[in-house]
């Protein structure tokens, strides 16, 4: 079904609506090329060194400036709009939504929203890869539609910096560039734009790195079966049953959490850590019981069949490089020498936290809990974390 949209108003456009299959894809490529041209202009005071969570959010920030103005220009406002209406529930890479109006990736603007998201994988410490971690998604209050709001009249938003639990405003532009602010702790009456990061793929990614580095490093070691007389092999697990967060403390522009575990215990037959990290990618709100039937951890490496649990939250500016550094180098030298004793266990759980730079328990990287102690074959039914925001049940499970 065909948007409405606001009366062409001279002052606004610039010049009248063409008509005509050859005349749409002249405006089209026109409006492609203008745009392209603002993107250029908005993505140059973003150069700067990687690792900065600030320039995720300073990319961030120029794409929602780039994204409102494209609701000005007709093909790209029905290439935004018509793509958030067939998946309200997620968000989509910036470059396919581009792609809609420009299938060829051809165009100025095309190249430099490419040009964009390699500079958010840089910041992340991620990969080159082929989606793209810059989306945009839609905010609907309960009751309402996004078709119901004419594309020119949308606002699209981006995130604060800093503690979430302390943004008390957020900005938005039109399709002017004109800044309004938004209350960031109450939800808005009426439909936003959000552009930030896909960061259910980035923790996909960088859950995928930070495993190979410490493989690499010597923190994580490969599966061990058990073997029995016959020659029979299987795998002790213990299941994810049941999860819930008591608070996740997130904003509603943020949308739904991405957690991740990351599981630590003693080596076995070393005096160093054993590490993996675990993505919880159906972990989306607070107050909601989750059933995924998860395993959370594979036992066979850990000295004393015990193992700590601590769950985290990435909110779109971690660099998964630096946490790897966090989970090898800090960790290593917040526990120093050492003798591998029980008692160390849960003292490794607390390196990671000391590791971890405190700056990423605000907005960046959100510390939910910790389960210190797990034993293997051991069942846990509503198992309250250390901090008391997170109950679990977890189950013993042998795969043959």
């Amino acid at each position: 079904m065909r948007r409405a949209r606001t009366a062409w108003n001279p002052s606004v456009d610039g010049s009248r609506r063409p008509s005509g299959n050859a005349m749409k894809t002249k405006g089209t490529w026109m409006s492609l090329v203008t745009t392209g041209v603002l993107m250029i202009a908005s993505v140059l005071p973003v150069q700067a060194a990687p690792g900065d969570g600030g320039n995720v959010h300073a990319v961030t920030e120029a794409s929602a400036r780039d994204v409102a103005a494209w609701l000005g220009q007709p093909a790209l406002a029905d290439a935004v709009v018509d793509a958030l209406a067939a998946h309200p529930d997620r968000g989509l890479p910036l470059t396919s939504v581009m792609a809609r109006a420009d299938p060829d990736g051809s165009s100025l603007a095309a190249r430099t929203l490419a040009g964009r998201d390699g500079l958010v994988r840089q910041y992340k410490g991620l990969p080159a890869g082929a989606r793209s971690l810059l989306q945009v998604r839609s905010f609907v209050p309960a009751g309402q539609v996004l078709s119901a709001v004419a594309p020119a009249d949308l606002w699209v938003a981006v995130l604060p910096t800093g503690d979430d639990r302390t943004w008390t405003s957020m900005v938005a532009y039109d399709r002017h560039g004109r800044q309004h602010l938004l209350d960031a702790q109450i939800a808005p009456t009426f439909p936003v734009l959000i552009v930030d990061i896909d960061t259910g793929q980035a923790v996909q990614e960088g859950m995928a790195l930070i495993n190979a580095g410490l493989q690499a490093r010597g923190l994580q070691s490969a599966d061990r079966l058990t073997v029995t007389a016959n020659g029979a092999s299987s795998l002790d697990v213990t299941r994810l049953d049941r999860i819930r967060l008591v608070n996740d403390g997130e904003p509603w522009a943020l949308g739904g959490a991405e957690v991740f575990a990351v599981v630590s215990g003693l080596q076995i037959d070393t005096a160093e850590p054993e590490m993996a990290t675990v993505s919880l990618p159906y972990l989306d709100h607070d107050k909601t019981d989750y059933t995924p039937g998860q395993p959370l951890v594979i036992w066979g490496n850990y000295r004393f069949d015990t193992a700590n649990v601590q769950l985290f939250e990435d909110d779109g500016d971690t660099n998964y490089k630096d946490l790897l550094i966090a989970l090898t180098s800090g960790v290593k030298l917040a526990l120093g020498a050492f003798a591998p004793e029980y008692a160390v266990i849960a003292d490794i759980g607390g390196a990671i936290l000391k590791a971890i730079p405190s700056g990423w328990f605000t907005n960046d990287t959100d510390y939910l809990d910790s389960f210190y102690l797990l034993q293997r074959g051991q069942r846990y039914t509503g198992r309250m974390g250390a901090a008391n925001n997170a109950q679990v049940t977890l189950s013993p499970l042998t795969l043959q």
